[in-house]
């Protein structure tokens, strides 16, 4: 299922992109500079009130499960946490995706919003305010070295 991610705050959306598969310890604390040869970051506005699974804070009470549990887990468990998406995609109430507090960057707000129930076409649209900025060169790049200075991760270029 095609899916779109987002963050509430720029570095929130780094840490679920660029940053998404860098271990939380080890040697492998690491990306490649050519990793972002084709990402850029873009503000987007919702043209709808979407509805959204909170998989923070009481939302988790609600689904009697811990954030450890549902985001804080390893690749070995995706099978698991898989069945959960499914399950919320599945619910009743018909949401348009999740929201829950970034692994990586617990400061910021993740969203998952499911592609066949968002269009990124016609619910979102780029604010005209901030246009996309390019993450391998400039400003962009700049950003993505200060998260990972900050974060204690190894740019290779």
């Amino acid at each position: 299922m095609p899916t779109i991610y987002g963050a509430d705050v720029s570095a929130g959306a780094l840490s679920e992109t660029v940053f998404h598969d860098v271990p939380i310890r080890g040697p492998a604390r690491r990306i490649q500079r050519k990793s972002v040869i084709h990402m850029v970051l873009s503000a987007v506005i919702t043209t709808r009130e979407l509805r959204l699974v909170e998989l923070h804070g009481a939302g988790l009470g609600r689904l009697k499960v811990t954030h450890g549990e549902l985001i804080e887990t390893s690749a070995s468990q995706y099978p698991r946490t898989a069945l959960w998406g499914q399950a919320l995609y599945d619910h009743t109430d018909g949401y348009d995706g999740l929201i829950w507090r970034s692994r990586q960057f617990n400061d910021s707000l993740a969203l998952m919003f499911w592609g066949d129930r968002v269009s990124r076409f016609d619910d979102l649209q780029l604010d005209p305010g901030q246009p996309p900025l390019p993450l391998f060169a400039g400003p962009g790049w700049d950003m993505v070295l200060q998260l990972a200075n900050d974060s204690g991760i190894t740019v290779i270029v």
